[in-house]
């Protein structure tokens, strides 16, 4: 069986509490003298076995890393490791997945040997949200205030329409990139609307200068 690493927990006598994430589930196992062992961290893919013994939480055994090649730049690992931590807090107490989570953590370790960490990050989570059917951008009404975000969302035209071709239009995007009035945010993480409703219904990032990637990674980093 093979799985991407979400989190360890560590418990009496250095043992780990190592949850899992495979084709089809979360796994939650148990790992004897887990600080002896130094594959055993966030973010990475493994192939194990996982043993049944009928009394306690099933075991993690015979442990083989499946390595990556960036792994050996500092940046691209961090990176990686916070997004792990945000899609197993995204994932708390769910169980059984479909095989797209596996299948976006392998696609995103390919891209991860050529391309800007932060980019594929961004872009892992565009498709999860698309996955979900959740494009943040269909909300017409700013979440803070109430009012109509868009300068011509009270026509019969759809919002999404509206986004699209507007070029001057401005929004600023909070947690779960959520957007509110400009004038309603204390912060200057403000976004030309249709450069954000491209990146939500293509999944890329190409468009997007690097000024505009950091704002939106740390956006990211404040939660799925």
């Amino acid at each position: 069986m093979q799985g991407y690493i979400l989190s360890t927990h560590t418990q009496k006598n250095e043992d780990l509490i190592v949850k899992i994430l495979t084709q089809d589930s979360i796994e939650n196992l148990y790992r004897f003298y887990g600080a002896r062992h130094s594959i055993v961290h966030i973010g990475h893919k493994i192939d194990f076995i996982k043993e049944h013994n009928g009394i306690f939480m099933p075991r993690l055994r015979n442990i083989i890393h499946l390595g990556f090649g960036w792994e050996r730049d500092l940046e691209r690992v961090y990176a990686w490791q916070r997004f792990m931590e945000l899609l197993s807090a995204h994932l708390k107490d769910i169980y059984h997945i479909e095989p797209f989570y596996f299948e976006i953590l392998d696609s995103g370790a390919k891209k991860l040997h050529k391309q800007n960490p932060y980019r594929v990050m961004l872009e892992m989570y565009a498709q999860i949200l698309h996955n979900e059917g959740r494009n943040p951008l269909n909300n017409d009404k700013c979440l803070l205030c109430g009012g109509a975000l868009y300068a011509q969302s009270n026509t019969t035209e759809s919002s999404a329409k509206l986004i699209a071709e507007s070029n001057t239009q401005s929004i600023s995007l909070i947690r779960g990139f959520l957007p509110i009035h400009t004038h309603c945010s204390q912060s200057t993480m403000c976004f030309n609307a249709s450069q954000i409703y491209t990146f939500f219904t293509q999944l890329s990032t190409l468009h997007l200068d690097d000024e505009d990637i950091i704002k939106l990674y740390k956006i990211l980093l404040l939660g799925l």
